[in-house]
């Protein structure tokens, strides 16, 4: 009985795993867009391949990984302070508060955008000006206000970061929802780890990962692509990272390899 009982919890301990690691696709179908506006993307984790169809259509197909983050970088990075951040004493306190005693990367990054998420309010207002003193100073910000405070705030404690344009796909209804795309164009964030590379994250939701339904734009964008059309092909898998609870907000977090 009980060699039994160790069989059956080896099997769930496989199954979990299995789960843990398994891989998210879905595949999207883009027209109208400029040339370059999508083009291969990868990162620790995530995929957009990019194919060009008889009809000039693009078939895009994203992957993500559900593997957990095999980073050992340690914290402090050792890196240099970065020269181009301007003077603010207020802020480099707040970080250097948040990632007091952390001894790895990938925990302080958690505690910055943890950090992010307990104290500033997702506010749709397009008119709010979304630079990191003016998101700091009013605790209120939409996507681009949070990429922007997480990638300063990363900085100042000595971790490279950058924001990252594009769509992520939703539900009608929801902020920003455009029925052409299928969702809202988006801004979150790219973290570098130096085992590693760059490792997505979005503020406003996930830590250390994204899933399928983020579509990175290969270039910067200034304005809104016009024309452009997103619809869905097939889906399948599902990555479901833990869910991390705040006192106001939640964020799913890619477990880190032990």
């Amino acid at each position: 009985m009980r060699g039994l009982r160790a069989l059956v919890i080896a099997a769930l301990l496989a199954a979990g795993a299995a789960v843990a690691s398994a891989d998210e696709l879905a595949v999207y179908r883009a027209s109208g867009g400029e040339p370059g506006l999508f083009d291969q993307y990868d990162n620790d984790g995530y995929s957009l391949g990019v194919e060009r169809r008889a009809d000039g259509t693009l078939e895009l197909s994203v992957r993500v990984s559900g593997a957990p983050l095999k980073s050992r970088a340690p914290f402090p990075t050792g890196a240099p302070r970065d020269a181009a951040l301007p003077a603010a004493p207020d802020r480099d306190a707040y970080a250097a508060g948040l990632v007091a005693g952390a001894k790895t990367e990938a925990e302080a990054v958690e505690r910055i955008l943890a950090g992010i998420a307990s104290s500033v309010r997702y506010d749709s207002d397009r008119s709010r000006r979304q630079d990191p003193a003016s998101v700091f100073a009013s605790r209120r910000a939409h996507c681009v206000g949070l990429a922007e405070i997480a990638v300063d705030l990363l900085r100042r404690v000595g971790i490279s970061a950058r924001t990252v344009q594009g769509i992520l796909r939703g539900r009608p209804g929801s902020d920003g929802y455009d029925s052409h795309i299928g969702g809202a164009y988006h801004r979150w964030i790219e973290i570098y780890y130096a085992d590693l590379g760059y490792v997505f994250s979005d503020p406003s939701s996930s830590i250390n990962g994204v899933d399928a339904r983020y579509i990175a734009f290969g270039r910067r964008e200034l304005e809104r692509p016009r024309g452009l059309t997103v619809t869905a092909v097939e889906t399948s898998g599902r990555v479901d990272y833990p869910v991390k609870h705040l006192p106001d907000a939640t964020l799913r977090v890619r477990p880190t390899a032990q």
